[in-house]
């Protein structure tokens, strides 16, 4: 009995450090984009050609079904601006209403949108109906 309880214990214990190991907190966003050099695209690369796994979530996105491309958050890789995490700011060029919401709303203080949406694996939702509330 005493080693079964040993070995139930020892598993569990295995599970519990696997996931405190495996799941990582999205990093937050920050107010403004941090700004990294990226190295010249060669011809005939895109942003795929490095950046597959990325890619292929924005692929399955709103954001490339409505033709937002990666230089409209990131900029051009070129430019000194380049922003390797863009900031809410940039969010709030194209979705002023929700980051207004965002910013007022006492229960959503301290977060950004990557507090719920995370950067390329992002899907459209609806708000609660009210009269369910």
């Amino acid at each position: 009995m005493n080693r079964v309880l040993a070995c139930l214990f020892g598993s569990t214990l295995l599970v519990f450090l696997f996931l405190a190991t495996a799941v990582q907190p999205v990093p937050a966003q920050q107010e403004q984009p941090t700004h990294i050099f990226h190295r010249l695209i060669p011809a005939g690369d895109t942003c795929a050609t490095c950046h597959k796994a990325i890619y292929a979530q924005w692929k399955a996105s709103p954001h490339a079904a409505n033709g937002v491309e990666c230089t409209v958050c990131h900029g051009e890789t070129t430019a000194p601006d380049f922003a390797g995490k863009p900031g809410l700011s940039t969010c709030e060029s194209c979705h002023s209403d929700q980051v207004a919401q965002l910013k007022t709303d006492s229960f959503m203080k301290g977060k950004t949108c990557v507090s719920c949406h995370q950067a390329h694996v992002f899907v459209e939702h609806k708000k609660a109906d009210s009269a369910g509330q």
